[in-house]
Parts: C-alpha cells; sequence; structure tokens
C-alpha cells in the first residue's frame, strides 16, 4: 500500500531543513590604539588599570576595530562625568564633559578612529568612557570601559582644608545633639567664581558602603582665596548606634577637592 505525505507538511519539513541556525555568537571590541595611554592608577580608593589622565588641551584618539561572524549593526559611546565616584551631580559654570553617540556600522567588519577633543573650559574631576556594540541579531559585545581623570589646565592646583574643630579625630555624639565644625579652606585663585566652590560633609557607617550627605554649602561669587567656615550639623535622630565616619571636604572653582579630614565618631 503506497502512503503519501501531504504537500503541505512536506513543504514545512523542507523548510525547516534550510531554516538557518539562530546568530548567537557575539560581536567583539577590539581597541587598537589610545592616545593618551591607560595606565593604572587609584580611581574611588580603589586601583584601577584602565586609566586615562587628561587635560582640557588634550584630545583622546581611539581607533578600535568591531567584528562579527555575520553582520555588525551598530556602536555605542557613552562618555559621563562620575563626580565623587557617582555621587555630586557637577554643579558648573564650567563644562561637563558629556558624549553620548550611537552610530549604525555596515558589514562584519570595521575599524574606526575617533577624536574626543576635551572641552577648554571642561569641570575638573572624573569621568566614565564606554564602548558598546551590536550585531543585526541584537547580540552585544563585552562592554570596554575607561575612567578617565580630567584637570583643568586654568586651575591644576588643589585647595587646602584645616579644621580646629572639632579638636579631636575621633569623638562621640548622641542622635539628635549638635556637632560644631570650624576651620578654613585656602587656594591659589578665588574659590567662588561659578558654582563649583563648595563646602561638603558627608558620613557613613563603618559597616556599610551607604554615603550621605549632612551639610553642604555653595560658595559666594565674590568668595576669595580663602574662606573661613564655621558650622553646626545636628546628628541624624534616626541613625543606629554604631561608629561612623565623618569626612570634610571643599572644591575649588573648577571641581579640584581638597584633602579629607576624617572624623571617627561613636554614636548612641
Amino acid at each position: 500500500m503506497k502512503r503519501f505525505i501531504p504537500v503541505v507538511l512536506l513543504t514545512i519539513l523542507i523548510q525547516a531543513c534550510n531554516t538557518p541556525d539562530p546568530d548567537t555568537t557575539l560581536p567583539t571590541i577590539e581597541v587598537l590604539t589610545l592616545t593618551p595611554s591607560a595606565g593604572q592608577e587609584t580611581i574611588c580608593g580603589e586601583i584601577e588599570d584602565n586609566v586615562i589622565l587628561l587635560t582640557s588641551t588634550d584630545t583622546l584618539e581611539i581607533t578600535f576595530r568591531l567584528i562579527d561572524d555575520v553582520e555588525l549593526s551598530q556602536y555605542k559611546i557613552d562618555l559621563h562625568s562620575n563626580f565623587d565616584c557617582h555621587g555630586h551631580s557637577g554643579k558648573t559654570e564650567t563644562t561637563v564633559w558629556s558624549i553620548l553617540s550611537i552610530e549604525d556600522v555596515v558589514g562584519s567588519d570595521q575599524t574606526i578612529t575617533l577624536q574626543l577633543a576635551v572641552p577648554t573650559d571642561v569641570t575638573t574631576g572624573l569621568y566614565h568612557l564606554s564602548m558598546q556594540a551590536t550585531d543585526a541579531a541584537g547580540n552585544e559585545a563585552q562592554t570596554i570601559i575607561y575612567d578617565l581623570s580630567v584637570t583643568n589646565e586654568t586651575d591644576t592646583e588643589a585647595p587646602v582644608l584645616s579644621t580646629t574643630v572639632p579638636a579631636s579625630s575621633s569623638f562621640s555624639a548622641l542622635k539628635g545633639s549638635t556637632v560644631s565644625f570650624e576651620g578654613s579652606l585656602t587656594d591659589n585663585n578665588p574659590l567662588g567664581p561659578g558654582t563649583n566652590g563648595r563646602l561638603e560633609l558627608r558620613y557613613w557607617r563603618t559597616s556599610s558602603q551607604n554615603i550621605f550627605t549632612l551639610f553642604e554649602e555653595d560658595f559666594e561669587n565674590s568668595t576669595g582665596e580663602s574662606y573661613s567656615l564655621n558650622f553646626d550639623v545636628t546628628v541624624p535622630a534616626t541613625l543606629a548606634d554604631g561608629t561612623y565616619i565623618f569626612e570634610l571636604r571643599g572644591f575649588d572653582a573648577v571641581n579640584n577637592p581638597s584633602n579629607t579630614v576624617q572624623y571617627t565618631v561613636e554614636i548612641d
């Protein structure tokens, strides 16, 4: 007895046999040249390998290669501030360097050179540069990330902070009590022009990585090269008992941070 396979079923079987496997291979990004080159520096208290040092007179040049086994789609360049390690948002009348660029690419192998000029009035501080790529199937390459440490050439000298009150670097305080701070911040240039100049007091519990701002003061535009600090803060009544670090520091007009003054505070 002859058996017949329906035409529709036969067509489906043929199409199934001819359907290519889905593209699951990730594209790759290969950095060929980088000027200035990246090196090892301390960033946010940690030693990092991919750190690029730049000034407001520099241009960052990157040549990179995008490779895929089938077809490339896009690449993305994202450069943004990392002031205070993703803390402070960057109050400024200088320029916070920022680039967000998404570009289409064709083919399976492309070499691209980018020249990224640092703004001449750049805000001093830390920045992040990330490089991403996708292929036509939506697969994403492993992201490449660089830390950028950028200095404004108009003022490279950091201010100097000194305190007289509290007199000791370790003390105890009750929740809801008042703690006074006195001292001075000095710099080689006026602290006030623009809106970067400021004073910050932050705190965190030694058993936690969560950092909070307890006090912040922006300097007046007329503030000169020396600022006398004299302020009080109230210890939050909601804090849990324990050991805390209070950290005081200042910033000059282009965002150069001063040395930090730290206090170990027992809260109960």
